[in-house]
């Protein structure tokens, strides 16, 4: 790496860099960051802070939850079947989704269960809009798995054409998982091990807490945190697996494997093919057009399990991850050869993980201060924006006087059933409608407030991450003036739309 570089020189980290990472951490209030930088062959790393109980450092061989970085996995352990000709004949690019595991991959507009390929599941374009909150965790009666999540797709609402919108979907990302393990009859992380992982000697990556621990055990694996500004402390955010998210998350690895990982991309090397290497960066659709993006950038478009973009005349390859108590990215500059790989413990890691890493993209492009961007200040300003809607926001055309509900309260509470999200128990406590939703995967609790006629507003709150929201409720009643169903607005890209649950 260049000598002239005032963050790396001779191969090490400089105290500006040094102080730059500490400075970052201390402020935006994040326990620990391992780092990672890459250049040609050559590999800088260190780590930063904790990993847990405020006293075990972070290292370059410290475990992370690698969140949705697991994605260009999935689609690269696509890319191995796309190839194999002899093997998995039907397996294409342009291929249908339901021709290859047809029984299980029908959508709820059936024009498109016959169009929507696997290049559109992986690039995000298949018209369906996020539904995290369908997915039932390990703490359910019956907890999803990846063929069960690809199951209820046909009960999932979509919202747009086919093509023509970008939508993130993890819940299409785990379709692709299940198609992976049928057509190999293996586990993705097995499978993966064995045709990328063994390969690239990424011998300290892992496919959820069960394979970590039957592999290596957990002394080695960070914990996650969130900040606490009343008791002005780090707070441990439990982490259990989450099958059902194979194929979107789940993977847990070092920044050292993953160096390795990117220099395979970025070298073009096995075991994923030229052709493959082609495939998986290429645009399939724009993302966020040039008005959305940050200064200096161009148009964000969206590839196979990566993002691809322009910055400052460079290509810039890239994706990041976020999960209870963890953020990370990857990114690398192919023409140049550039790399780098951050992993952070806490929910505000995703702010100073941006900022070291275009601040060691802009030194290493030469770029003058005053065409580099403010992180800090982008980071304050989003966090300014963040503000829970008023009722006047979700409801803006309610009448002067409230009108009462239509029944007791407490006629409200039951059960309520919706074929792809499962069940809602409404309960009447302390004179307000509750509803407990631990079960899913990102768990959270509903307490509803009445507005007017059968319109209530729902406080959200994520009981891990501890952050709110206030989304839209709605009962209609039957024939017989009962409530029959529950509508909540749980799919807010589908507007004006809520979910609805049947008693």
């Amino acid at each position: 790496m260049a000598s002239t570089n005032k963050y790396i020189q001779n191969g090490k980290f400089t105290e500006a860099f040094d102080s730059l990472v500490t400075q970052s951490i201390e402020h935006w209030k994040v326990p620990g960051l391992s780092i990672a930088v890459i250049q040609d062959e050559n590999v800088c790393a260190k780590g930063y802070g904790f990993a847990k109980d405020c006293e075990v450092p972070v290292t370059t061989e410290t475990l992370f939850n690698c969140a949705s970085m697991s994605k260009a996995f999935t689609a690269a352990a696509i890319s191995l079947l796309v190839d194999d000709e002899k093997k998995y004949p039907d397996v294409q690019w342009n291929a249908p989704v339901s021709s290859l595991i047809r029984d299980d991959f029908v959508l709820s507009d059936s024009r498109y269960t016959e169009q929507v390929t696997v290049e559109d599941i992986l690039s995000h374009r298949s018209g369906l809009p996020d539904h995290d909150d369908a997915c039932l965790g390990v703490f359910a009666k019956e907890p999803d798995t990846p063929q069960s999540v690809t199951r209820k797709l046909r009960h999932l609402p979509m919202n747009q054409p086919l093509r023509t919108k970008w939508q993130y979907s993890n819940v299409m990302y785990t379709a692709a998982c299940h198609l992976v393990e049928v057509l190999t009859g293996q586990l993705i992380g097995d499978f993966l091990r064995q045709r990328i992982w063994e390969h690239l000697e990424m011998h300290d990556t892992f496919y959820g807490l069960s394979d970590l621990q039957e592999h290596q055990g957990t002394d080695n694996l960070s914990r996650g945190y969130r900040w606490d500004e009343e008791s002005n402390q780090y707070v441990e955010i439990l982490w259990p697996d989450q099958p059902e998210g194979r194929g979107a998350g789940e993977m847990i690895s070092t920044v050292h494997d993953y160096t390795k990982f990117l220099k395979c991309m970025i070298h073009q090397t096995g075991p994923i093919s030229p052709t493959g290497h082609k495939e998986l960066v290429k645009p399939r659709m724009i993302a966020l057009g040039e008005e959305e993006t940050r200064p200096y950038m161009s148009s964000n478009c969206y590839a196979l399990g990566w993002n691809v973009e322009n910055y400052h005349g460079e290509t810039v390859i890239n994706h990041g991850g976020g999960t209870n108590g963890f953020r990370c990215n990857m990114m690398y500059l192919p023409r140049l050869k550039f790399g780098i790989v951050v992993f952070g413990n806490c929910n505000t890691a995703y702010i100073p993980n941006e900022k070291i890493s275009w601040a060691l993209v802009d030194e290493f492009l030469g770029i003058p201060l005053e065409k580099q961007f403010d992180w800090d200040a982008a980071g304050e300003e989003d966090l300014a924006k963040e503000h829970l809607k008023t009722v006047e926001e979700l409801y803006p055309n309610l009448p002067e006087v409230q009108i009462p509900l239509a029944l007791p309260l407490d006629t409200y509470a039951g059960e309520y059933t919706h074929a792809g999200y499962g069940t809602m128990v409404v309960q009447c406590e302390d004179g307000k409608l509750q509803v407990d939703a631990t079960d899913r995967t990102w768990r959270f609790k509903l307490s509803l407030e009445h507005v007017s006629g059968e319109f209530f507003v729902a406080e959200k709150f994520d009981v891990d991450n501890h952050y709110k929201d206030r989304i839209r409720a709605e009962f209609r009643l039957g024939a017989d003036g009962r409530p029959r169903s529950l509508g909540l607005e749980l799919a807010r890209e589908i507007l004006d739309e809520m979910i609805w649950f049947q008693r």
